[in-house]
Parts: C-alpha cells; structure tokens; sequence
C-alpha cells in the first residue's frame, strides 16, 4: 500500500507539471488544437473509469472465493476422519471443485479487466492525436498553422496525454 501511494503520489505530481507546462505551450502554438485536446482528455478517465468499476468488482469476487476455497479445504482436511467415515469424499470433491471453477473464473476476468487499461487509455490517446493532426492539416491548409507547428503540437499532445496513461494505471491498481 505504501509503495502504491508513494508511486501514486510522485506520478500525480510529475504528470500535474507536465500537463500544465505542456498546456501552456500548447496553447501559445494554437489555442483551438489545445482545446480540442483538452475537451477529447477525458474520456480516457471514462475509458479507465470504467474499466477499474469491472476490475474491482472481479478482484473482488476472487477474494471471497479464495476464502471460501481457504475454508473449505481447512475443514475437510482438519476433518478428515469423520469425512472418510461418513463416506463425504466424493462429496467434498465437488464442493472444492465448484469452488475452484469459480474461483478460476473470477481471476481469469479480473486479470483480463486489469489489463486491458493501459492499452484503452492508450488508444483514446491516439484517436486524440488523430483528431489533432487532422485538426492541424486543416489549419495548415487555411495558412493559420504551419507544418513544424503542427509537428510541435502533435509531440505536445504526446507529452500531455502520457501523464494520464501513468495515473489511470495507478488508479488501477
């Protein structure tokens, strides 16, 4: 937990200074692509958002089951000698099976929720690059911008999109 939130905390405070210094800049280059970027931003929070209710809900599942699983396998082995005269083997088995099948299935989801964060940020990051190289050709060809300027925004919006791919991990986590 402590490591968490001391990652946690030194990548909100390096990603609040990079996205604020890269604003900054963005907006003195052109101010109608930076607020593009800056309406589009948050819909990888949603992307995240999102996909962290489901990862919860799953890590969440496979906790309580594995104590389930935990218990289970504590009483029968602690029991032993009444199971075996009682004739609960078989029993037993399919009740730990059943358990293990959930439990099996909990972790399988809760893994593939977790990761799939980075690459969804990642790609609403670069459908935000998208829009803005495509925002940019249109000013490049109306004279208002031109092609190294485009190429300044363009690593700008790179640059301001990275801290929240880094915080949305975390998050996570």
């Amino acid at each position: 937990m402590a490591d968490g939130l001391l990652l946690g905390f030194s990548q909100l405070f390096t990603g609040v200074m990079t996205i604020v210094l890269t604003l900054v800049f963005m907006i003195r280059t052109n101010w109608i692509i930076s607020i593009a970027v800056i309406v589009l931003t948050p819909l990888s929070f949603f992307v995240a958002r999102f996909i962290s209710s489901r990862t919860y809900d799953m890590f969440s599942k496979q906790s309580s089951t594995r104590g389930e699983e935990t218990a289970c396998v504590e009483e029968m082995s602690e029991n032993l000698n009444i199971v075996q005269a009682f004739g609960y083997e078989q029993k037993a088995s399919e009740i730990f099976c059943d358990i293990n099948e959930r439990l099996r299935y909990y972790a399988e989801k809760a893994t593939f929720y977790s990761s799939l964060t980075n690459p969804s940020t990642r790609c609403v990051n670069s459908i935000v690059y998208a829009i803005v190289a495509l925002l940019g050709v249109l000013f490049i060809l109306d004279g208002n911008l031109t092609v190294g300027g485009l190429s300044i925004l363009l690593n700008y919006a790179n640059q301001y999109m990275k801290p929240f791919n880094d915080i949305t991990s975390v998050i996570t986590e």
